[in-house]
């Protein structure tokens, strides 16, 4: 049975609310971490890529997107390993019946959540 997050920021322990609240500042992370690669393939289209105030460059192929997208795919796959050992971590302190990770458990860990 899902909990619903408002019945369990009632009861939750310490450690439960630390870890909710670094899965929250986590799945920030990812987010801005994946909009950034997804505008540097999105440049394929225009050839070229801009970031901010750094410069321009060519994006002309997928192996320029690549190479451009390097060090930001590199910290997404880290972030995205953070979050796989706060769901792991959140099942064994008793937050596997809450709904956000309920959802996202199979999809970071790679298995779905058993009960």
């Amino acid at each position: 049975m899902t909990i619903l997050l408002e019945d369990f920021m009632r009861t939750a322990t310490d450690e439960q609310l630390e870890l909710l609240h670094n899965l929250s500042e986590t799945a920030e992370q990812e987010q801005i971490l994946a909009n950034r690669v997804n505008a540097i393939y999105g440049s394929l289209k225009s050839r070229v890529h801009t970031s901010g105030s750094i410069g321009v460059g060519f994006c002309e192929d997928e192996d320029d997107a690549r190479v451009i997208s390097a060090g930001p795919t590199h910290e997404l796959k880290r972030v995205r390993g953070q979050m796989k050992g706060y769901m792991q971590r959140a099942v064994q302190i008793g937050m596997g019946n809450l709904g956000i990770i309920e959802r996202n458990y199979e999809g970071y860990v790679g298995k779905p959540l058993s009960k």
